[in-house]
C-alpha cells in the first residue's frame, strides 16, 4: 500500500483527469508521447504518473472495505477509481499489454455498476476482479521494467520493479492463494532490488536480469490462475 500523500496525489489527478475528459471524451493521457497540440489527446510528462504506479491497490481496498459495511454506492465509486488508474496505465504511449488492462478495467466498471445496483452479492466477485487487475497490472510493470532495463534507464527499472513485485503480491492476497517461500522471496527480492535502483544504491546487472526474470515467471504461474 503506497503512502498518504501518493493517495492524496491520485486523488487530485483523477478528478483533474475526469474534469478534462468532460470536455475531452477521447483524452488519453500518455507518457513521452508526441501528441501534443492535436484534438483528443491530453500529454503529461511521465513523471508525474510516476507516484500513480501501484495506486489502484488503494482504491481496491478502500472498496473491499465499503463492501463490508454495506456502503454500495461508495464501493462502487471506489471500484470506478481504481478502474480509472488502470486505464491510465493502459492509456500509456509505450503500454504493451494494453489489450490486458483495459479488459482489467472493464471488468471493473462492470463490477461497480454491479455493486452499485446491488446485483453483487458476494465479496469472492470483487477479490477475483481486484485479482486480475492486479495481475494485469504485475504483467504491465514487468514489461515496462524490461523496456527500462533495454535503454538502460536504472532509476525507471526500479520503479517498475517494484510496482510489478506489489502488485503480484497483492494479487496473491485477493486470489487468497499466498506466496509460497521462493515466490515470496522474489517478490521481496524485486522490490528490494527496485528501492536500490531508485535510490542509486550499488546493483549489479545479473542481479537485475535475474530479479525481472524471476518475477516474471511467478506472474505467469499467478496468472495461470485467472
Amino acid at each position: 500500500m503506497r503512502n498518504v500523500f501518493r493517495a492524496t496525489l491520485t486523488t487530485i489527478l483523477f478528478f483533474f483527469f475526469a474534469a478534462i475528459a468532460w470536455a475531452q471524451p477521447s483524452a488519453v493521457p500518455a507518457s513521452n508521447a508526441t501528441s501534443e497540440g492535436q484534438p483528443g489527446f491530453l500529454v503529461i510528462q511521465e513523471d508525474v504518473l510516476i507516484p500513480l504506479i501501484g495506486q489502484p491497490e488503494y482504491y481496491f481496498h478502500m472498496a473491499s472495505k465499503d463492501f463490508a459495511r454495506g456502503d454500495r454506492i461508495k464501493a462502487a465509486a471506489e471500484i470506478r477509481a481504481g478502474a480509472a488508474m488502470v486505464k491510465f496505465e493502459a492509456a500509456r504511449h509505450d503500454a504493451t499489454n494494453k489489450t490486458g488492462l483495459e479488459d482489467a478495467a472493464k471488468h471493473l466498471d462492470d463490477l461497480a455498476a454491479g455493486v452499485a445496483t446491488g446485483t453483487v452479492k458476494s465479496p469472492k466477485e470483487l477479490s477475483d476482479a481486484f485479482f486480475r487487475a492486479d495481475v494485469a497490472l504485475a504483467r504491465h510493470y514487468h514489461q515496462m521494467a524490461e523496456a527500462s532495463v533495454a535503454q538502460n534507464q536504472h532509476e525507471k527499472t526500479g520503479y517498475w520493479l517494484e510496482g510489478s513485485a506489489d502488485s503480484l503480491d497483492d494479487g496473491a492476497e485477493w486470489s487468497g492463494h499466498k506466496l509460497e517461500a521462493g515466490g515470496k522471496a522474489t517478490v521481496n527480492g524485486a522490490r528490494s532490488l527496485g528501492r536500490k535502483l531508485e535510490g542509486g544504491a550499488e546493483w549489479t546487472g545479473d542481479e537485475v536480469k535475474k530479479a525481472v526474470s524471476d518475477l516474471g515467471s511467478e506472474i505467469e504461474s499467478l496468472g495461470g490462475r485467472t
